[in-house]
């Protein structure tokens, strides 16, 4: 039996209240690897009542419809449909994976202006139809089109959710944990910023069982070895682009981090998960869209949190946000601030970004 949750009304003053429980339903906009996967995971995830895919070649969409109903005979039964652009905005979560292929592209941001134009013309449509809905961008580059997609939409910043650092947080613990040789569910640590080469391993803060890196080394007479803590996070970074070279693109581990995201928000979790959403002002890091740890809930981003950060993060974290602003000022938001002419923001990074303290 298929577990309830809770359904969000907002009243005319936009208050939250609960309403009657239900399943929700998912629509997600994009049919390729991504996409088709995200709807296999949601439909064996059982937390969707029904799962809309939509994508420009409808043939693709029905085709992956008629194969997923196949499988929903030994899951949960969730209804599965492909819809058409403009149609099924009345989801409760939207999920972007739209856009071009990085196969042959030497980076994230290629690609930015082709797949920002195709969510140009689909996103205000949606939030339009949907002014309740939340978004939640895996499209590539990420933290600019999240960014983007919230100044096309019109909605509340809590309301566009992009995946940002989430799988590259998942894979940081996975290595950090193999290091150490326990569960990674027993190492809290994170990746934040720019989900991309301008990422800003947390290793100050980072615990394994509660105890700083050093400590829990000492604990198992391990050394404590600030070189192997760089590889760990250069081979994060790198993970996504050697994954394309290998296979071509990556799907199974963005499509259970949507997942993941997703649970966060239909089951109401208040679940702490490295997400992109735009920055509060507080943090001083100017108007752009990157991760930080955030509380996820049913309303979407229920609070942004700060970590404590040594200076060297710090100062990564910076660098990362003025590489962010000049990708988003490419798409013609005159808000964005540049990053400053005299200093390539780029070498900021590769020169903080890995340094321990």
């Amino acid at each position: 039996m298929q577990a309830l949750t809770f359904n969000a009304i907002h009243d005319d003053s936009g208050r939250r209240r609960e309403g009657r429980s239900r399943i929700p339903r998912i629509a997600i906009v994009g049919a390729g690897f991504v996409g088709s996967t995200t709807a296999y995971a949601s439909l064996m995830s059982g937390m969707a009542a029904e799962i809309v895919l939509i994508d420009r070649d409808r043939r693709r969409a029905d085709g992956h419809v008629q194969d997923l109903r196949d499988a929903a005979v030994f899951s949960h039964g969730a209804r599965v449909f492909a819809g058409g652009f403009g149609e099924r905005w009345s989801a409760d979560i939207i999920i972007f994976s739209t856009g071009v292929s990085q196969s042959s592209m030497k980076s994230r941001a290629d690609g930015l202006k082709e797949t920002a134009a195709i969510l140009k013309g689909l996103v205000p449509d949606v939030a339009q139809h949907n002014p309740h809905g939340i978004l939640l961008i895996a499209s590539n580059p990420v933290d600019v089109l999240t960014y983007a997609a919230w100044r096309w939409s019109g909605l509340s910043a809590r309301q566009v959710i992009g995946s940002g650092t989430a799988l590259d947080t998942a894979r940081f613990r996975q290595r950090l944990a193999g290091r150490y040789g326990v569960a990674s569910d027993n190492v809290h640590a994170c990746i934040i910023g720019e989900h991309g080469d301008s990422q800003v391993p947390v290793l100050s803060s980072a615990r394994v069982a509660g105890a700083p890196l050093d400590g829990f080394s000492q604990q198992l007479g391990l050394p404590y070895e600030e070189n192997v803590l760089r590889n760990i996070a250069d081979e994060t970074r790198t993970a996504g682009l050697e994954i394309i070279r290998a296979k071509g693109a990556t799907y199974y581990g963005i499509a259970a981090a949507l997942v993941r995201i997703v649970r966060a928000i239909v089951r109401d979790e208040n679940a702490v998960l490295t997400v992109s959403s735009l920055v509060p002002k507080s943090m001083e890091l100017g108007e752009v869209s990157l991760s930080l740890p955030s509380i996820i809930n049913r309303d979407g981003i229920a609070r942004v949190l700060s970590i404590p950060l040594s200076l060297s993060e710090r100062r990564a974290i910076r660098a990362s946000a003025e590489i962010l602003k000049g990708h988003i000022a490419q798409l013609g938001f005159s808000e964005a601030t540049i990053a400053p002419a005299n200093r390539d923001p780029q070498e900021a990074v590769q020169e903080v970004q890995y340094e321990i303290q």
